[in-house]
């Protein structure tokens, strides 16, 4: 639902998205083919060969399982061995069945005519004829016009800020295949503690203003004076058991000039101390966004360095720009630890997902 409310989304666009989510990509399907052999392979240890999050994951397993070409056994996923073949002519012919029925919803949603003639037409009914009760052909049922209470209510939830930011707590099964040498639970003196955002990238109200931050093409810029004040109302309702001793920067890659002025904002109207940014190691990050977690995790890990840094021993802010799969977080929360901190509180102004 959030996402259908976007400003400025396109209906054709995101209907588009959910005919065709479904469907096998091909290069995709052949990478999960030739992964798979004849001994089992669990779906998480299959997650970190192929590099595709878990629920597509499963839904590509099925395809290609109704399909023949793999085969659910005990203790995993096989390869059956038999040849298979990418049918885009059948796919494409699914999802454009399914792009005629969604386009279906979009124009009953949209017709000013009698919604049940719409209906029966659709069914083929010849005795198809305005009903006289739905909103269209009695008019609407519900009151048109807004109260003041209600206009207040409305303004209320759309400046509403400060979304919780849970930590990770297991390391994602398979490092050891990408040279990540960690499983199981993430030790309680390496962990982030819970973080917060100011909003979510799909919420209304402040949604919207990250929205056009974060938009492709958006030029890097200092952080502006609302979205700061947002800022400070989010820490002021926090509720911390410690209040942070310091604050810390990520060294951002796209937008570096706004997360080092959000973190001296921050500090300088908290009155902490702003110790700097973590500096990056062995190269910093590789790879982007969206993929499953153990290649993330693999991109990120020994990518931070806290050694240039005077870490306090006490709690501190770590300030980012986004958080979407919080691998970045975790792992950077893990340094600081590591050089001293008690406890590190994320803080970032968007929350993806």
């Amino acid at each position: 639902a959030d996402v259908l409310l976007l400003p400025g989304a396109e209906d054709r666009d995101i209907w588009h998205y959910f005919a065709t989510a479904s469907m096998p990509d091909r290069e995709r399907a052949e990478r999960v083919i030739a992964a798979l052999g004849d001994q089992p392979l669990s779906t998480p240890a299959l997650e970190a060969i192929v590099d595709i999050r878990r629920t597509p994951l499963e839904l590509l397993l099925k395809v290609l399982d109704v399909d023949g070409a793999v085969r659910r056994v005990q203790g995993g996923w096989v390869a059956t061995g038999q040849p298979w073949m990418y049918d885009a002519e059948r796919y494409e012919r699914i999802a454009a069945e399914r792009r005629a029925e969604q386009q279906h919803m979009l124009d009953y949603q949209q017709t000013d005519g009698c919604r049940m003639e719409f209906l029966q037409r659709s069914l083929d009914d010849d005795t198809a004829a305005p009903c006289g009760r739905c909103d269209n052909c009695a008019g609407p049922w519900f009151p048109t016009e807004i109260g003041s209470d209600a206009g207040a209510a409305a303004s209320g939830a759309l400046d509403r800020v400060g979304v919780p930011i849970e930590a990770r707590r297991q390391w994602p099964t398979g490092g050891d295949r990408v040279g990540v040498p960690v499983k199981g639970r993430i030790p309680v003196d390496e962990q982030a503690g819970e973080g917060r955002a100011l909003a979510r990238l799909t919420d209304l109200g402040w949604g919207g203003t990250l929205r056009q931050l974060f938009a492709a093409g958006a030029a890097d810029a200092e952080v502006t004076p609302q979205i700061l004040e947002a800022c400070v109302r989010v820490l002021a309702g926090w509720g911390w058991e410690r209040r942070p001793v310091a604050v810390v920067a990520m060294p951002s890659r796209s937008k570096p000039l706004l997360v080092d002025s959000l973190a001296r904002g921050i500090a300088g109207i908290g009155r902490l101390p702003y110790i700097g940014a973590l500096d990056v190691a062995n190269g910093g990050p590789s790879g982007e966004p969206g993929g499953n977690s153990v290649f993330r995790l693999a991109g990120l890990w020994e990518r931070f360095s806290a050694d240039g840094l005077a870490v306090p021993d006490g709690p501190v802010l770590l300030v980012d720009d986004q958080a979407d799969s919080r691998w970045t977080l975790t792992v950077a929360a893990r340094e600081l630890r590591q050089a001293g901190a008690s406890e590190v509180l994320p803080f970032v102004l968007a929350l993806r997902g």
